[in-house]
């Protein structure tokens, strides 16, 4: 390597040594060692004689530069080596170090920074100091030669030869130098005491006089020695070029640093950072930051000062203070100041930091240095330079740090001289600098003197004295401009003038004033107090526009300062205030001009990282600024003032620069959906470019070079400027823009549209009629996507297509087409300039990708755009398509659309907006719009095959590689997950070929059909899935087994995997474990895989390959257990006996363990036998049973799809499966008492019994075990019907269709079924002999013909559900044979031969046929065979009837065995009807003991009204009970009893039962005692506190509203929150504090109520999911969480509440009646409570607004506010709100119509804030309107705007809300009973909507319950269709308008 040159030897061995670092832990040590060896072999040292060593005289050998290299490179390697050579290591480098004193270097040039023997010496000592540092067990010896080599190298200083020091000594003593100020290091006080008594030697006069002339020496001998003389020159030349000259003073220099840096680092541990093996080598380091450490700690008490070290201490400090005079005198003497060479300043300066530091280790401040520095520090220094004086403050603040005592007098000291005239603090205007270094070093100083000075407030103090000298800087004649802060008040303090400052001159005020600002930002700086720093930003700012220019420019640059660190508030002060000056700039004076605090607002911008949470600030702020002053300029032309415009719009341009540098900060993320503000501005001032023509390239007047690419460079981070409908102003401000002034627009948009006019030449005629603002927007569109475009972002241009109002504007939207396609004319271009230099945009794919999701957005003509943008560009590039994200977006896109598609149908009810992929990171806003939806995957697919086909044609081999590599990532988590549209047409792809490949192409022109390459295809995917495998099971092996090298298991990797295996599965069965789906399904594959692998079967693998599944039991760890399943039977066919044996018996123990489908977790339920909550409706409630009963069920569906398969291939010869299979059948369908009666069950359930049957069909058995089989078969399926009839569960039309399906199936086999079996062999006698076939025969036509009518009635349901409008489009519903031909007779038998299957199943026919024959024959079965129906609640109705017949009382026994009806039912049997008959009581009593209270509780009006019969007793004694047991019950109990005393409002109508109550109040608050006494004393001395407030607000009534107010809060305040209380209507709350000031009147004539807010917390269950998780119970937790709530609620006197209780109560039963069914709709029936007679609580509605008041805010319609406030019809936010709006609508229909709710004006309407429709004050209910007449409509209110909302009569949103309303109704059907019976119970209080049995009978009619289910859906449709826009509706809004004055339109 010797011929290399340009030190590249050196930098190879360099380099070298760092990777040997980097690798120093590698596990391969063998290459590490040799790589070692190759460097150590080239190290030579000398060898050295015992007779040498001992005389210490050693001669010089010569050494060449390439062995020199080696030396360094062995010094740089030995840092790095591992610890085991450390050792080895160190002799060498203390060999090396000796020798470098000794070696006659090679004079050679050829090095870069430093000569050979300065990097020899510097590499040596730093390595020595870091192995040092490293291993303390080598310090002694490293440190000892480094002692060495400074004796050696001082010694050669003094005595060599001239031309010896200057190009061999005087460099290695620099790279020794080098080395120490480098390399932290933990010197002790003995090792500095002994260098420094080497060092001082240098200090001698004659030695720093000798080493001063060196040079003149070597020229002397010029003569003798011409080469050497030149070498000489030459190289001290190189030294002198890099500020080292190698002199007397510098080499003094170098000494007295080094000596202060180790001296430093002996007294302050601190300062020595923790050692580092590999540290990276930052110049001077380790003095910088023993400095620092200096300045910032006290020097440690524990440090030894021994006498050799005080001694050496005082002379290094002579030395150094000799020094400094020496120098002194010598300039003082000379006429001129010494040569930057002589190193004089830098010598002075440092020795006066070793002179304090000397002085501090002494402990001792010597009192000559202290006069030195205070002399220094003065305006009679005798020294003016900036080092020796920033060295002087320096040295200060060492001094005062420890000598504390003198920190005041130096503060003021400090103070007088920061505030002098001197000439170092003059700044450096020229460079842009308001601060030198002596004023920054003078800040730090000063501020750590003053904190280290007793006394109080002396940073104020001091902070206000150096304030007070800027105001002196000011001249007379400068205005004063409005601050953008606070004014200080006391005005003298503001121009108080300190005495010193009288005798200077302008000048030198100014120079005090700038420096002092510089000072004072220091401090601020330095202190680190918030509120020093915003009073410091107070009064720069208040002096900023009273300052002269230079002043003003130096303010301006401190205050970037300051903002950098100041609090938010005073950030925004200075931007602000510099927009002030930048407005008020005026050219024509300059002590206005503005280009000092542009400086500064760039300057801020460049360096705002630092605070990147202000950036938004920031750039709204210039922004604003910006277009103010466009706006100033364009008033300034108007007027006319003669002023040049040109250059205001040059100023304007000029702003553009902080703006483009806060911009390119690579940190400042603008959204892609910014603040409308933001936008706006960044709008405005695009509009404003393009007016001045800063984006055009022939405005010469304004040419400025940095203005198109700073303009370009704001284009690429400019957000969107037209944003959604709604949001954005954008119509307006083409119009109306306030920041294009329509009078300049005029005079110059001549020119603008000239310039539009030839870019879109076509669009000429629409040009001319489009108004300025509109041509100044096509331009800013134009000009900012041609930057974009070209800089390679062209996703942006479909951006300006989103706002649907701008689209209607035809001219502009044409003029926009035409500039897109220009635009996507010049990118393409652009584009094909760029790929033929092979330099298109890295971030191209990342564009069109935008591009591709812009396509799917939900404005057509946005994605139109889009979509041609995209296609362009990948036609023009066909190889993007091979692009891999790109492809893998395009993929993933059509597989979330066709999602989105699918959507129609897996939840119609409830459309979904978003769709994301996690593997793609990919998110999709859609439209709800399904027909567009569709439109879209269309023209995406015809797209994608079009690119694809591109692609094929140019790089087929690409294309097929990222397509297998998509394919590969994309695996099925689950088999039952829906199939995706990406794979799909990846697959189709993937085995096509290319025009490239022409064989194929023959072969498929001329011998159809069309050949593929699915054979490769299929070939490669499967080798990379193969090899990738066995690369992973190679590492594996090789692991556990070194010295094998074949790929079978061993024994050992067997026993781990086995063993595994056992664990896993049983953690997961003890639940200890959760598996990821990932984990799993390696785990199986490989088990699977090794089964496979081995020669024999491994029946424990085995075993729990099929055992793991199991216990996990979830869709995915099914899914992955049939596919391994399946590999091991097609790979090993002999184990398949076997495994199905494994798989039967872990299903068997499913059955066992009541898992899966034989789960009852989430069995049918009455949703009564469910706690009903006055909440509103829980869509996510509907979404968790659905996931949870899918979870549950899917995995048998899952087996039984595996099992149907091997049973077709097993049915014809493999009779040992075929007696699994039928083991297996037997034993699930006989559990059928086991199986889920969940509706999402069905599919399950009966895909069980169709595979059963086709068991049944394909086995070969007797007859009687045939029929004992289909006995069980057929038992199973009529267990299904044992519950009431049921709907489907959620809104899946798939699901309905696939239940259909099966049941379908399911009938097909039952019309085929018949006896197969062959007869039995027997030995007995014919009589013993097992039935005939005739036997068995009529045995199946007995249950096979119900069983059929069952069937087919369930699918006529089903049919009716998923199509309740008989929409034809849906197809017509299935009606069955069977009904149609039944008799009364056949009713009858068919009843009889059901209940001998199972009563449940007759009692429950007569819900499903509306036939007089099937109530009466269950009545008479029930009757008759009481005791078989105990079970069964829905029973009883047919033993007791309407009215309690007599001739049932012998049956009334059983009661007290009946199982438990739903509470309200209950609680009828305690009216009159059922003549108090004991049995029955007692029955009803048990009942409602026996449910749990929170499901009574909901029934308390009911349970009071009871009372009113309560001859026995039994009412009462419930009561009494139940509120010993929930003290919440105990008190809603005592408010309703109170209630219902008085028939009236004012309590003067006794009720009759109210002695009863009275009774039974006393009784039950006298049975309280202990807490349960004082917890009901709390709560109703708070209740009564708060309502009687009313009563002190009856005297207010006539007063204005302000006047009640004051009286409600001045008692709201006094009220106290006692510990647990609750407001009635809340009682699931704790009120833990009220608003005292939320009290309001309410609108009344004769009384008094008012409204107040209180705070309540609340508990409510979060169910947190894990999605990943398998294990079966683990997903879903739940967990108890509490918040606060703001409830408002209003406090009623004087009005009955009850009818609103009722109501509502009603309201809240149909809530959970739609839940039960997972009917998506929407209900908030919130709380009424009422309290006393005509006393109430009724909790406001949260976040609503009345239909009423928009109309008074003069909103139109519906629509409009819709739009408004969600956003244009076209977003999400607006669909999801119609979506709402639509889903309450239709609860709330079928709610007004079933309890005719009236009185339905605008006032009683509320939108909350979600969208969703919420009716209130339900006065007028069943048979009552307002007036007494009802003249309202008789269905529902629904209006033409409520319509118009939806989408219009033909939309997919009203067709929506008629198929929920039908639905809703359907579903409420079945439990007419318990709604009409909770009316019916409060029949007799009384309330003014009752007009006695009468409005009972029309209530239940209104039920429609002697129609099936279509006629029922068809019923409800004629509802709808009469409610809607019904003429009535129309006229009582209108009449409501006249008569008290409530808008509706």
């Amino acid at each position: 390597m010797d011929c290399l040159e340009l030190d590249i030897h050196q930098l190879i061995l360099s380099d070298f040594a760092e990777n040997i670092g980097h690798s120093k832990n590698s596990a391969n040590t063998q290459s590490l060692d040799v790589s070692i060896d190759l460097v150590t072999s080239q190290v030579e040292t000398r060898a050295v004689s015992d007779q040498e060593q001992k005389e210490q005289q050693y001669e010089r050998v010569f050494m060449s530069y390439s062995r020199v290299q080696c030396n360094i490179g062995f010094a740089e390697l030995a840092v790095n080596l591992p610890n085991a050579h450390v050792a080895e290591t160190v002799p060498v480098l203390i060999d090396i170090l000796r020798d470098i004193p000794h070696i006659d270097f090679d004079r050679c040039l050829a090095w870069d920074e430093w000569s050979p023997p300065d990097q020899s010496a510097f590499a040596t000592v730093s390595a020595l100091l870091r192995i040092a540092s490293l291993s303390p067990t080598y310090r002694a010896d490293c440190i000892t030669a480094i002692e060495n080599f400074v004796s050696d190298i001082v010694a050669k200083l003094q005595s060599a030869t001239s031309s010896d020091i200057l190009s061999q000594f005087a460099p290695c003593f620099h790279g020794f130098y080098r080395a120490i100020i480098s390399i932290s290091f933990p010197w002790s006080i003995q090792e500095w005491t002994r260098l420094a008594q080497q060092l001082n030697k240098l200090f001698l006069s004659d030695v720093v006089e000798g080493l001063n002339r060196l040079l003149v020496d070597v020229l002397r001998g010029s003569e003798q020695d011409p080469e050497g003389v030149l070498f000489v020159q030459t190289f001290l030349a190189r030294y002198i070029s890099r500020s080292r000259p190698l002199s007397g003073y510098f080499i003094v220099c170098c000494v007295i640093e080094a000596q202060w840096t180790i001296l430093t680092q002996a007294l302050i541990p601190s300062a020595v950072p923790l050692a580092e093996e590999s540290p990276e080598f930052v110049e001077a380091e380790a003095a910088n930051r023993a400095w620092k450490s200096l300045v910032h700690e006290p020097v440690s008490d524990e440090v030894d000062h021994d006498e050799l070290f005080n001694t050496a201490a005082q002379e290094t400090f002579g030395c150094a203070m000799q020094s400094f005079s020496k120098l002194l005198l010598q300039i003082e003497e000379m006429d001129t100041q010494p040569s930057e060479d002589s190193y004089a300043w830098e010598t002075m300066s440092e020795s006066l930091k070793l002179a304090a530091v000397c002085s501090r280790a002494l402990g001792a401040l010597d009192n000559s240095l202290f006069s030195r520095l205070q002399l220094l520090l003065s305006e009679d220094s005798p020294v003016s330079d900036n080092l020796v004086q920033e060295a002087a403050l320096k040295a200060t603040a060492v001094i005062v740090r420890k000598f504390p005592e003198h920190a005041a007098k130096l503060a003021a000291h400090l103070r007088k001289f920061v505030t002098s005239p001197l000439p170092i603090f003059e700044f450096e205007l020229g460079i842009g600098t308001y601060r030198t270094a002596p004023l920054v070093a003078a800040a730090r100083c000063l501020a750590l003197c003053v904190d280290l000075a007793p006394g109080d407030d002396l940073i104020m103090s001091y902070m206000y004295s150096l304030l007070n000298q800027i105001p002196a800087t000011s001249k007379e004649g400068f205005g004063s401009l409005a601050s953008p802060v606070n004014e200080i008040s006391d005005a003298s303090t503001l121009y108080s003038l300190d005495s010193g400052l009288r005798g200077l001159t302008e000048d030198e005020k100014r120079l005090v004033g700038m420096s002092t600002i510089s000072v004072v930002t220091r401090l601020a700086l330095e202190f680190h107090d918030e509120e020093v720093t915003r009073l410091t930003v107070s009064m720069l700012l208040q002096r900023l526009r009273s300052a002269e220019p230079a002043v003003e420019a130096a303010i301006a640059y401190n205050l970037v300062d300051l903002a950098l660190k100041a609090p938010e508030s005073s950030f925004v002060d200075i931007i602000k205030a510099f927009s002030v000056i930048n407005r008020s700039a005026n050219r024509g004076d300059q002590r206005f001009s503005n280009n000092q605090v542009l400086a500064a607002q760039t300057r801020l911008a460049q360096e705002l990282c630092r605070r990147p949470e202000l950036y938004e600030a920031y750039l709204t702020e210039l922004l604003g600024l910006f277009c103010d002053k466009g706006v100033a300029i364009q008033n300034s032309a108007i007027v006319k003032t003669g002023v040049k415009v040109d250059d205001l719009i040059e100023e304007l341009a000029s702003l553009l620069l902080p703006i483009d540098a806060l911009l390119c900060h690579a940190d400042l993320h603008i959204s892609a959906n910014p603040p409308s503000l933001l936008t706006t501005l960044f709008r405005n001032v695009w509009f404003l470019c393009v007016l001045f023509q800063f984006t055009s390239d022939d405005s010469n007047q304004l040419a400025m070079s940095w203005k198109l690419p700073a303009l370009a460079r704001i284009a690429a981070r400019t957000p969107p400027i037209v944003l959604e409908e709604a949001h954005d102003t954008i119509v307006s401000d083409l119009e109306y823009n306030p920041v294009i002034r329509k009078e300049y627009a005029e005079i110059v948009i001549h020119k603008h549209r000239d310039l539009l006019i030839k870019h879109i030449s076509l669009r000429h005629s629409e040009i001319r009629g489009l108004l300025p603002g509109q041509i100044v927007f096509l331009l800013a569109m134009h000009d900012i996507e041609r930057f974009r475009s070209g800089a390679g972002l062209p996703a942006s241009l479909a951006t300006y297509f989103v706002n649907n109002s701008l689209n209607k504007s035809v001219n502009v939207v044409q003029c926009m087409d035409a500039v897109a396609e220009k635009v996507i004319r010049e990118c393409v271009i652009d584009l094909n300039g760029l790929a033929a230099k092979q330099a298109l945009p890295d971030n191209l794919s990342e564009e069109l990708r935008s591009l591709l999701i812009a396509s799917t957005h939900r404005v057509s003509r946005a994605r139109d755009v889009a979509s041609k943008y995209l296609n362009r560009l990948i036609t023009s590039f066909p190889s993007l398509t091979c692009n891999p994200p790109l492809v893998f977006a395009a993929l993933e896109t059509l597989t979330l659309l066709r999602r989105a598609c699918d959507n129609e149908f897996l939840n119609e009810d409830a459309p979904t907006y978003t769709f994301s992929s996690d593997r793609m990171d990919l998110t999709l806003q859609l439209t709800d719009d399904y027909a567009a939806r569709n439109e879209m995957l269309s023209q995406l697919l015809r797209d994608s095959n079009g690119w694809f086909e591109l692609a094929l044609g140019r790089a087929p081999v690409e294309l097929h590689a990222t397509l297998q590599s998509y394919l590969s990532l994309h695996q099925a988590v689950s088999l039952s997950e829906p199939s995706d549209l990406g794979p799909s047409v990846a697959l189709e792809f993937v085995k096509a070929f290319g025009p490239i490949d022409r064989r194929l192409a023959s072969f498929s022109k001329m011998l159809p059909p069309r050949r593929d390459r699915a054979r490769v295809a299929a070939a490669q995917l499967a080798s990379k899935a193969y090899f990738g495998g066995e690369t992973s099971g190679f590492r594996l092996s090789r692991l556990l087994d070194p010295t094998r090298g074949d790929t079978e298991a061993t024994p050992q990797e067997l026993e781990l995997l086995l063993n595994r295996m056992a664990v896993v599965t049983r953690e997961v069965a003890e639940k200890k474990r959760i598996l990821k789906p990932d984990d799993l399904k390696r785990l199986l594959f490989r088990c699977a895989s090794i089964i496979i692998d081995l020669k024999t079967c491994h029946y424990e693998l085995l075993h729990y390959l099929v055992a793991l599944p199991f216990e996990t039991f979830t869709s995915t760890a099914i899914s992955a257990g049939v596919e391994v399943w399946s590999w091991v039977i097609s790979e090993r066919p002999q184990y398949e006996v076997v495994l199905l044996s494994e798989l039967t018996t872990s299903w068997i123990e499913t059955i066992e363990q009541k898992r899966g489908i034989f789960s009852t977790n989430l069995n049918y339920a009455d949703p009564f036998y469910h706690s009903v909550e006055y909440s509103p409706s829980d869509g996510e409630y509907v979404q968790r049973n659905i996931k949870a009963a899918k979870r549950q069920l899917i995995p048998h569906t899952l087996i039984l799809q595996l099992l149907f398969s091997r049973l077709q291939a097993a049915r014809y010869r493999k009779l040992g499966i075929m007696h699994l299979l039928q083991r297996l059948a037997l034993k699930s369908v006989r559990a059928h008492a086991h199986m889920s009666t969940h509706p999402l069950a069905r599919e399950a359930r009966f895909s069980l019994l169709l595979f059963s049957f086709e068991v049944l069909r394909s086995s070969y058995l007797d007859m009687h075990s045939e029929s004992q089989l289909r006995n069980s078969l057929y038992r199973a399926a009529f267990a299904w019907f044992t519950v009431r009839p049921q709907w489907s569960y959620g809104a899946n039309r798939i699901q309905i269709d696939t239940d259909v399906k099966i049941l379908s199936e399911f009938l097909s086999y039952l019309q085929t079924d018949k006896i197969r079996g062959f007869a039995d062999i027997s030995s007995f006698i014919a009589i013993h002999a097992a039935p005939s076939a005739s036997y068995y025969q009529d045995l199946l036509k007995d249950i096979n013909a119900p069983l059929r009518l069952l069937v087919e009635n369930e699918m006529f349901r089903l049919s009716v559900w998923t199509n309740p409008t008989n929409d034809v489009r849906r197809g017509a519903d299935y009606v069955g044979t069977g009904e149609r031909v039944m008799t009364d007779l056949s009713w009858a038998d068919t009843i009889r031969q059901v209940w001998r299957v199972d009563p449940a199943i007759a009692v429950n026919m007569a819900e499903r046929f509306h036939s007089a024959t099937v109530q009466n024959e269950v009545t008479r079965l029930v009757r008759s065979n009481t005791r078989e129906v105990l079970d069964v609640p829905e029973a009883l109705q047919f033993l007791i009837g309407e009215r309690l017949d007599q001739g049932v009382r012998r049956d009334l026994k059983h009661l007290l065995l009946w199982a438990p009806i739903p509470p309200v039912m209950a609680i009828t049997f305690f009216e009159t009807r059922y003549s108090n008959d004991p049995l029955l009581l007692q029955y009803a009593h048990r009942v409602l003991e026996q449910h749990p209270v929170d499901l009574t509780f909901f029934f308390v009006p009911q349970v009071v009204q009871a009372l009113r019969h309560d001859d026995l007793g039994y009412v009462a004694h419930f009561i009494f009970e139940t509120a010993k047991i929930s003290q919440l019950f105990c008190h809603q109990i005592i408010w309703n009893m109170k209630a219902n005393c008085y028939k009236d409002d004012a309590a003067e109508v006794e009720d009759p039962m109210k002695p009863q109550l009275d009774r039974t109040t006393d009784l039950v608050v006298a049975a309280l005692s202990g807490e349960a006494r004082e917890f009901y004393d709390r709560e109703f001395t708070f209740f009564n506190e708060v309502t009687s407030i009313s009563g002190k607000l009856k005297p207010f009534i006539k007063k204005t509203k302000p006047e009640k107010k004051t009286k409600i809060d001045e008692e709201m305040a006094k009220i106290r929150v006692d510990v647990g209380v609750y407001l009635p209507s809340n009682p699931d709350g704790v009120v833990v504090d009220i608003d005292k000031k939320s009290g309001r009147p309410l609108q009344s004539h004769a009384k008094a109520p008012f409204m107040a807010t209180f705070k309540v917390r609340k508990t409510h269950t979060v169910v947190v999911e894990d999605s990943d998780a398998l294990a079966e119970d683990s997903p879903m937790g739940e967990v108890q969480e509490e918040y606060d709530v703001w409830q408002a609620a209003i406090f009623k006197v004087g009005d009955d509440c009850r009818q609103d209780m009722l109501a509502l109560q009603i309201i809240a039963m149909f809530k959970n009646i739609f839940s039960s069914v997972g009917l998506t709709v929407y209900l908030f029936p919130y709380r009424v409570t009422a309290t006393a007679p005509g006393c109430g609580v009724i909790d406001v509605v949260p976040n609503a607004t009345s239909r009423d008041e928009m109309g008074r805010a003069k909103v139109n319609d519906l629509l409009d506010f819709f739009v408004a406030k969600y956003g244009g019809e076209d977003t999400v936010e607006f669909q999801h709100a119609r979506l709402n709006f639509i889903q309450s609508m239709a609860a709330y229909s079928v709610a007004c119509y079933i309890l005719q709710i009236k009185d339905r004006h605008n006032g009683n309407i509320m939108i909350d804030g979600e969208g969703h429709i919420v009716h209130v004050d339900f006065g007028f209910l069943f048979d009552i309107g307002p007036g007494g007449v009802k003249f309202e409509p008789n269905s529902f209110k629904l209006t033409h705007e409520m319509v118009i909302l939806m989408g219009g009569r033909n939309s997919q949103g009203y067709q929506l809300f008629q198929q929920l309303t039908v639905k809703a109704f359907l579903a409420i059907r079945p439990y007419a009973d318990q709604l009409v019976n909770s009316v019916h119970l409060m029949l007799e209080t009384g309330l003014p909507s009752f007009k006695g049995e009468p409005t009972i009978k029309r209530l239940r009619d209104r039920f429609a319950l002697e129609l099936n289910e279509r006629q029922a859906a068809d019923w409800m449709m004629a509802i709808v269709r009469n409610a809607h826009e019904n003429v009535r509706s129309t006229a009582y809004d209108e009449f409501q308008r006249l008569q008290n004055g409530i808008p509706y339109k």
